[in-house]
């Protein structure tokens, strides 16, 4: 009889072993999870400008969850990054293909991040993206023989300065530059463009208008 309960104990005490070791494997498991997706959650995508192969989009890429001091760097001087970018701006200019100069326009997920507005994404659809388009639409249609431009060069402005800021404007002193310019030749004539403001981020020049 003794002997028959002390099976029964040394059976109990087996499930209660097992359970508890069950349970914290699940536990394990699931702390695990948490980690994982925080640490994919707190992932910095610092993205610049993409070229891409013939025919592939050209887009500037960002992912962030917060702007840090890097991101609002004064880009360097004479950056042969930045005048490709441009040729892709001529491009575009040429077919009247905004697309093809997705990567000389401020980033939509920059300005999110950056800017002070109640509703960010409009803002930057409205002021900077539809804007642009239309004026690269404008140039193709009224500038003749554009189809056949040529990249000459890009000149940065000379009023580059540091902004302060502001409520409902930039969160950041972000650095902006106006007047640069951009030259093209159409069978052999120069043209020049000159581009009305471009913001920095992370270290590049960016077109915030255009015209």
């Amino acid at each position: 009889m003794i002997a028959g309960r002390d099976g029964r104990r040394r059976r109990g005490t087996r499930v209660v072993c097992l359970l508890a070791l069950v349970c914290s494997s699940a536990a394990c498991g699931k702390s695990e999870a948490t980690t994982t997706t925080s640490a994919a959650d707190a992932v910095v995508v610092v993205g610049r400008a993409d070229a891409g192969e013939a025919g592939a989009p050209r887009t500037a890429r960002v992912a962030d969850a917060g702007a840090t001091a890097e991101d609002t760097i004064l880009p360097a001087a004479g950056s042969e990054e930045l005048a490709a970018r441009m040729r892709h701006l001529v491009e575009a200019i040429a077919q009247g293909n905004a697309d093809l100069a997705n990567d000389v326009l401020f980033p939509r997920d920059a300005y999110l991040l950056l800017r002070d507005s109640p509703d960010a994404a409009k803002a930057w659809e409205k002021k900077v993206s539809v804007p642009f388009r239309r004026s690269v639409e404008r140039l193709n249609k009224h500038t003749k023989g554009v189809a056949n431009a040529k990249f000459v060069g890009f000149e940065l402005g000379h009023s580059v300065q540091q902004l302060t800021p502001k409520k409902k404007d930039w969160k950041n002193a972000v650095w902006r530059v106006k007047g640069s310019k951009l030259t093209f030749t159409v069978d052999g004539k120069p043209h020049q463009i000159r581009i009305a403001e471009m913001v920095a981020w992370r270290g590049a020049w960016y077109v915030t208008r255009l015209r």
